[in-house]
C-alpha cells in the first residue's frame, strides 16, 4: 500500500466524519467545522490504537480496510431517517461559511495576516519535508516510538526508548497511521496539522463567544497561528500546540454549551439529548488532550467542573421558566438535585471518549513501571523525581536561572522586544513582539470590558482556566508550555476591536467626533498588531533554526542556504544533528544496535533510520563489563554503541581491549553525536573475530585514474576488509580540492577539476581516530 492508499483512507475518513459532524451539531458553522476536525482526528487516532494495539495489526492493509469500512458506516447511517434531516440542516449551516469568510477578506488586516500565515506554513512544510526531522525531542522519542511500533507490527511498549514508553503518544498515533502506508515516519511533522486547525478554529469560536465580529474572530484565529512558538513547531513533531489546541476546543465547547442549552430551554425541548451531544463532544476533545500530553489532566479536571457549572445554570433557567418563585434554600436544594441528576450521568458518558482516547497510555506505563506517571513522583506514586527536578532544572535557560516564576516569566516576555535567534524549543521568549506590545495590554482591557458587560461566563469559563493553567505550570516562562495564553490574547483582541467598532445608543451626541475616534483607536490597535506580528514572524524565519556548516564553522542557515540545502543530495551531511550521525550508515540494514542506559547520544531516530531499517535495543544499566557482556549476548544485537564519556567510559575501555570480540566500526573524529568538544559515541560490531583478527591499524589506500577527470580509490584495512562510509580526499599542495565517501566495497570516486588534470596530486585518508592516515600520489588523466 502506498501514498495513494493513504490519500483514499484520509479522504474517506474526512467524508465520514463530515457527515457525522453535520448530523450531530446543533449550532453554527464554527461548531460544525470544529466537530468535524475533532472527530476526524479522534477517529484516525482510535483506529490506529484499535487496529494496531488491540488487534496487533499495525499495517497499511488493516488500517485501510478499517478506515474505509467505518467511513462507509458513518455515511450510510447519517443518510437515513432523522439523521438525514439533521445532516442536511447542518450542511445548510456550513453553506453560509464561504460567503461569510469572503466578507471577512474585506478587512485589510485579515488579508495581510492570512497571507503571512499561509506563506509561513508553506515554508515550514517545505522544511519538514525536504530537510527531514531535526527537532531534538522528535529525534529522541516522538519519532522512535511510532517507528518501533511499525517494526514490531503493533502499538505497545517501546522499552528501547524510555520517554517513548512512558509519555502519552496520542499525536504519534497519526504518525504511525501515515507511516504504515508510506513505510517511513519522515512526514511525522504533518501529524500536527490537524491540531493546528483545531486550535485556530477553536480560537475563532472563542472570539465569537466573546461577542467578536466575524472578521475580528478570523483575525484571532489567524493570530494564534502567527505566534512564533506555534509556527516554529509546525515543521517538528513537538506536541505542545496539540495540548493547547484540545484545551481551547474543550473550553470553547463548554462556553458554547450554555447558549445552546438556553435556547433549548426557551423552546421547551428535552435537555437530555442536547446534554449528551455536548458532553460526548467535550469528552472527545479531552480524550485527545490527555492522550497528547499529561499536563492536560489539569484541563480535564477544570473542564469537568465547568460542565457542572453550565449544567447548574441550565437547571436554574429551567426552574425559572417552569416553576413559581420559592425560598432561597428550596431553590438551592432543587438546583443542586437537578444538576446532579443531569450532570452525573453525562459526566459518566463523557468519560467514555476520554478513557477510550487517552487512558491507554497511562495504563501501559502503570503496568510496566508501577506508576502511571513514571518517571515522575506524582499523586503518591513513587518515581525518580518531580517534573521540576527531572525536566525543568536540567533544561532551564541561563537567563531565568535563580528567578522566581513571575520574574522569570516577565523576563521571558520582555526578550521578544528585540531580535533573537528563535528555535522550535524557544525559551525564554517565543510569543513574539505582538504579545508584550499589543495582546497583553488588550487582555487587561478585555477583562474590564467583560466585567462591565457582565460577561462573567467569559471570566470563569476562559480567563480563570487560562490563569490556573499558567499558575500550575512548572515553567510558565517556557513559551511552548503556555500556548493557551497568546490564544487568550487573540480572543481578547477580537472582542476589544468589536467593542470599539460598535456604536453606543447615545452616539448621536458625539456624531462629529465619536466615529473618527473609534476608527482611529481600532486602526491603531489593528495596525500595531499587524506590524508587530509581521516583524516577529520574519525574525523567527530569518535565520532558520537549521544548523549548517560553512567550511569548519557551524551556524544557523539563512533562508537562501536552507533553500540550497533542500536541493542538495548531501544535505544530511551538512546539517546538524544528522551530520553528527553520518557514521551510522556504516551499519548495514536489518541489524540491531545496542546501547546502555548511560548513553549521551539520544537521537535514536537517526540510529533507526527513516525507513526503520535498523533496530535498537537498550541494555539497561550494567554494573560492570561482565554484566554488560551477559546483557549484550542476551539481546542478540550485532552492534553496540558506547559513549566516550560518563559511565560508558569504563565499558568502552574494556571493549577496546577485546579486539577478538569487538571490531571498531565508528570511532574517533567520526564518532556518533560528536559536536565540537563534546565526545561522541563509538560503535563496534560484535562477534567472534579471533580467526581474522587484524591488529594493524594502518589501512591500504590504492588510487587509479578512472577515466578523464576522475580518480578511483579503494580503501581497506591491513586484512583486506573494506572501510566503508569514510571520507577520502584529493589534495593539491596541501589544499583539499574534492572529497568523496567510500561505498560498502571500500571504493570511492574523486572528481578532478578540469584545471588540475595532468598535475601530480595526492589521494588521502586522514584517519578516523582508530585507523591511521594513508595517502598515495596520483596523476589524473586529461580529457
Amino acid at each position: 500500500m502506498s501514498a495513494f492508499g493513504l490519500v483514499i483512507a484520509l479522504v474517506a475518513t474526512l467524508g465520514g466524519c463530515w457527515h457525522l459532524a453535520c448530523a450531530t451539531t446543533a449550532r453554527g458553522s464554527v461548531d460544525v467545522v470544529l466537530t468535524w476536525l475533532l472527530l476526524t482526528t479522534a477517529q484516525l487516532s482510535a483506529l490506529t490504537l484499535l487496529v494496531g494495539g488491540l488487534f496487533r495489526q499495525l499495517n497499511a492493509g488493516a488500517l485501510f480496510v478499517a478506515a474505509i469500512a467505518l467511513a462507509a458506516v458513518e455515511i450510510v447511517v447519517t443518510r437515513r431517517g432523522g439523521a438525514q434531516v439533521a445532516r442536511l440542516r447542518g450542511r445548510a449551516r456550513v453553506s453560509v461559511l464561504t460567503p461569510r469568510a469572503l466578507r471577512s477578506w474585506r478587512h485589510p488586516a485579515v488579508v495581510v495576516i492570512a497571507v503571512l500565515v499561509a506563506a509561513q506554513y508553506c515554508w515550514r512544510s517545505a522544511m519538514g519535508t525536504f530537510l527531514g526531522p531535526l527537532d531534538y525531542d522528535g529525534l529522541w522519542y516522538h519519532l522512535p516510538g511510532p517507528a518501533i511500533w511499525l517494526q514490531q507490527g503493533h502499538v505497545g511498549h517501546t522499552p528501547q526508548v524510555l520517554w517513548a514508553d512512558v509519555y502519552p503518544q496520542g499525536q504519534e498515533l497519526l504518525t504511525a497511521f501515515s507511516g504504515a502506508f508510506l513505510g517511513t515516519v519522515r512526514l511525522g511533522w504533518a501529524s500536527g496539522l490537524a491540531y493546528l486547525a483545531i486550535g485556530a478554529v477553536a480560537t475563532v469560536g472563542l472570539a465569537r463567544a466573546a461577542g467578536a465580529r466575524r472578521a475580528h474572530a478570523a483575525l484571532a484565529g489567524l493570530g494564534i497561528l502567527a505566534v512564533p512558538a506555534v509556527f516554529l513547531e509546525a515543521s517538528t513533531t513537538y506536541v505542545d500546540f496539540g495540548a493547547a489546541a484540545t484545551t481551547l476546543a474543550a473550553l470553547y465547547l463548554v462556553l458554547a454549551m450554555g447558549p445552546a442549552l438556553a435556547t433549548a430551554v426557551e423552546r421547551g425541548e428535552d435537555l437530555a439529548p442536547h446534554l449528551r451531544r455536548w458532553f460526548v463532544l467535550i469528552g472527545v476533545a479531552l480524550g485527545l488532550g490527555i492522550g497528547v500530553k499529561s499536563s492536560n489532566l489539569l484541563t480535564a479536571a477544570m473542564v469537568g467542573v465547568l460542565t457542572m457549572v453550565q449544567t447548574w445554570r441550565t437547571v436554574r433557567r429551567t426552574r425559572a421558566a417552569s416553576m413559581p418563585p420559592t425560598g432561597l434554600v428550596s431553590r438551592l436544594r432543587r438546583d443542586c438535585a437537578g444538576t446532579a441528576r443531569l450532570a452525573l450521568p453525562n459526566l459518566a458518558l463523557m468519560s467514555v471518549p476520554v478513557l477510550s482516547l487517552g487512558a491507554y497510555w497511562y495504563i501501559r506505563t502503570w503496568v510496566a513501571y508501577g506508576n502511571p506517571f513514571y518517571p515522575f513522583t506524582m499523586f503518591g506514586f513513587p518515581g525518580k523525581g518531580s517534573v521540576h527536578d527531572l525536566i525543568i532544572t536540567t533544561t532551564m535557560a541561563p537567563e531565568v536561572m535563580g528567578k522566581g516564576k513571575l520574574a522569570a516569566t516577565w523576563h521571558s516576555w520582555l526578550l521578544d522586544r528585540e531580535r533573537l535567534a528563535y528555535t522550535h524549543d524557544q525559551q525564554p521568549g517565543g510569543f513574539g513582539m505582538q504579545w508584550i506590545y499589543v495582546l497583553l495590554p488588550v487582555v487587561v482591557v478585555a477583562i474590564g470590558l467583560f466585567v462591565l458587560k457582565r460577561r462573567f461566563d467569559l471570566l470563569w469559563g476562559l480567563v480563570l482556566p487560562v490563569a490556573i493553567w499558567g499558575a500550575a505550570s512548572p515553567a510558565p516562562w517556557w513559551a511552548r508550555y503556555q500556548l493557551v495564553l497568546p490564544a487568550l490574547g487573540c480572543v481578547c483582541l477580537a472582542a476589544v476591536l468589536t467593542t470599539v467598532a460598535e456604536r453606543p445608543p447615545d452616539s448621536r451626541r458625539f456624531r462629529p467626533v465619536e466615529p473618527l475616534l473609534r476608527r482611529t483607536v481600532a486602526g491603531f490597535v489593528t495596525g500595531a498588531f499587524v506590524v508587530t506580528t509581521a516583524t516577529s514572524m520574519w525574525w523567527a524565519t530569518q535565520p532558520t533554526n537549521t544548523w549548517t556548516s560553512s567550511g569548519r564553522s557551524w551556524h544557523r542557515a539563512d533562508v537562501r542556504e536552507a533553500l540550497e540545502l533542500m536541493r542538495a543530495p548531501d544535505r544530511d551531511r551538512r546539517i546538524m544533528p544528522t551530520a553528527a550521525y553520518a557514521g551510522v550508515r556504516r551499519i548495514p540494514d536489518g541489524r540491531t544496535i545496542a546501547f546502555t542506559g548511560y548513553t549521551r547520544q539520544h537521537f535514536f531516530h537517526l540510529l533507526i533510520g527513516e525507513r526503520g531499517q535498523r533496530r535498537i535495543t537498550s541494555l539497561g544499566e550494567p554494573r560492570d563489563i561482565a554484566d554488560f557482556t551477559r546483557r549484550l549476548r542476551a539481546s542478540g544485537a550485532q552492534y553496540v554503541m558506547l559513549s566516550a564519556a560518563g559511565k560508558d567510559r569504563d565499558l568502552l575501555v574494556a571493549v577496546l581491549q577485546d579486539r577478538g570480540h569487538y571490531r571498531p566500526v565508528v570511532r574517533g573524529n567520526g564518532a556518533l553525536g560528536r559536536a565540537g568538544e563534546q565526545p561522541g559515541a563509538e560503535v563496534f560490531e560484535t562477534g567472534d573475530f579471533t580467526e581474522r583478527l587484524c591488529a594493524a591499524r594502518v589501512p591500504e589506500l590504492v588510487a587509479t585514474t578512472g577515466g578523464p577527470g576522475a580518480v578511483t580509490v579503494s580503501l581497506r584495512d591491513a586484512c583486506a576488509n573494506p572501510l566503508f562510509e569514510v571520507e577520502v580526499a584529493l589534495v593539491d599542495d596541501g589544499r583539499v580540492v574534492t572529497r568523496a565517501l567510500t561505498n560498502d566495497r571500500g571504493d570511492g570516486v574523486l572528481r578532478v577539476p578540469a584545471d588540475l588534470t595532468g598535475r601530480p596530486l595526492v589521494a588521502r585518508f586522514a584517519g578516523d581516530g582508530y585507523y591511521g592516515p594513508a595517502e598515495v600520489p596520483v596523476r589524473p588523466a586529461g580529457g
